[in-house]
């Protein structure tokens, strides 16, 4: 039997009066996985003409990409806010976007204008342009722009640390994507938001402001608990003396990190877009009216820890494994890696992971199935691949240059199958029952024939 993670519904949540319409208010053009310099710019030169919003060139990339800040309100409680300082991580970008454009709705005018004199708000949407155009991890120069907070080989890191200390923020919001297989806690359900208040030394401990960024992170996590329950984590706390969180945390800002992660059936991440953009608006309520002071580090402390690996994106239960010397029975973990899905673990799996997609396997045996070969010029439908698929052909041969594949999923050479399943083997292959093929698995996809 296939299980679909059950889909936890969104609900309509009003911790605070504007929370609702937040929710709701999306820009068009970022639901895509990768966002860009090119994306960004028009949306956010339309932005910048509002009379509410100041922009500020901070300098250029390693590439010559200009990397500007946004500022709203004039008030003392300064936050300062930046995304994409790892390029291939996009949510925060579109989500502080969003907010943007939410800010400066002419019926928000009596929101705005509630706290733009009691907060300033400093927004630094992409701090890697470079890395966001070729969608890794790393700038220009090949560095982790968030490992260059003490040397500041990176023109990107040296203008953000020259913002902070310019701006000198009460509160940063350091905004990231994790990876998608986390849990929030062991068994749990995907940690769609992840947080974390970072240290300052190796020793943990808590001073007065890592209190208050631990103190505020509690009093929003109530948002995200009544709007995606189970789905909330916190990071591993462990001390990261290259990091900026934590090395603004060493200079007294108050530092709350903020990693949007997967959540069932939404690969663009837009749920975690979501309900960042709702806790962009709470935090300056909860700021602004002082309500946060009074929660509790404890209830911060209780929050889980992201699991590793907790998920994978298809687990197989208990298939059983036909070879010479005699059968076996096997879990097999899939996990979809720049669009190619490979065989990342065997064994005993089901017990400590659970899958986006799962199947109980057990009356299914594995085949590898048998190649097609190509001799002329053919183009692959969804009903013809599903066609080969149930005659027992799960990849192909022959001069694959003459294939065209029109089909919703993957195909693959025959050249590297095994009999047998093999870690970091690409997924192609058959389960049958006594009679014949029940499911193909192609990439991580997994196909009722």
């Amino acid at each position: 039997m296939i299980r679909k993670t059950i889909l936890v519904s969104l609900l309509s949540y009003s911790f605070s009066l504007t929370a609702a319409p937040i929710a709701m208010h999306q820009i068009k053009g970022l639901n895509k996985a990768a966002i860009t310099h090119a994306d960004l710019a028009p949306l956010l030169d339309t932005l910048a003409a509002h009379p509410s919003i100041e922009r500020k060139n901070l300098g250029q990339s390693f590439l010559g990409k200009s990397i500007d800040a946004f500022y709203i309100g004039s008030g003392p409680i300064k936050v300062m806010m930046w995304s994409q300082m790892h390029g291939d991580e996009n949510t925060a970008s579109a989500a502080l976007t969003d907010f943007l454009s939410y800010a400066i709705e002419t019926k928000n005018d009596a929101w705005r204008e509630n706290w733009q004199n009691k907060l300033s708000l400093m927004i630094i949407p992409m701090v890697n342009p470079d890395g966001a155009q070729l969608q890794t991890r790393f700038n220009a120069q090949g560095i982790d722009l968030n490992r260059d907070a003490k040397t500041l080989r990176t023109p990107e890191g040296q203008l953000l640390m020259a913002a902070a200390k310019v701006f000198k923020p009460e509160f940063g919001f350091n905004l990231h994507d994790q990876n998608a297989y986390y849990g929030a806690g062991e068994q749990g359900l995907p940690a769609t938001i992840s947080v974390l208040a970072p240290a300052y030394n190796t020793q943990r401990e808590i001073n007065n402001s890592r209190s208050n960024a631990m103190k505020l992170i509690a009093q929003l996590s109530k948002l995200v608990e009544q709007t995606i329950p189970g789905h909330l984590a916190k990071y591993n706390d462990s001390y990261s003396y290259r990091s900026f969180g934590d090395t603004f945390s060493e200079m007294g800002i108050s530092t709350i990190l903020i990693e949007s992660g997967a959540y069932p059936a939404d690969p663009n991440r837009q749920v975690a877009r979501k309900m960042n953009r709702m806790l962009y608006v709470q935090m300056i309520d909860e700021l602004v009216s002082g309500n946060w002071q009074q929660q509790e580090i404890a209830t911060y402390q209780a929050i889980p820890f992201n699991a590793k690996d907790a998920w994978v994106d298809l687990l197989i239960d208990d298939v059983k494994i036909n070879t010479e010397k005699g059968g076996y029975h096997i879990d097999i973990s899939i996990n979809n890696k720049n669009q190619q899905g490979h065989i990342k673990e065997l064994g005993d799996i089901s017990s400590i992971r659970q899958g986006f997609t799962q199947l109980d396997a057990s009356k299914l045996s594995y085949d590898s199935g048998k190649g097609f070969i190509v001799s002329e010029m053919k183009t692959l439908t969804n009903k013809q691949y599903k066609a080969l698929l149930k005659q027992g052909y799960s990849c192909f041969n022959g001069d694959l240059a003459k294939l065209t594949n029109n089909s919703d999923w993957p195909i693959s050479s025959c050249n590297k199958h095994s009999a047998i399943p093999k870690r970091g083997a690409k997924a192609h292959f058959l389960l049958r029952n006594d009679k014949h093929i029940e499911y193909a698995v192609l990439g991580s996809q997994l196909i009722k024939l």
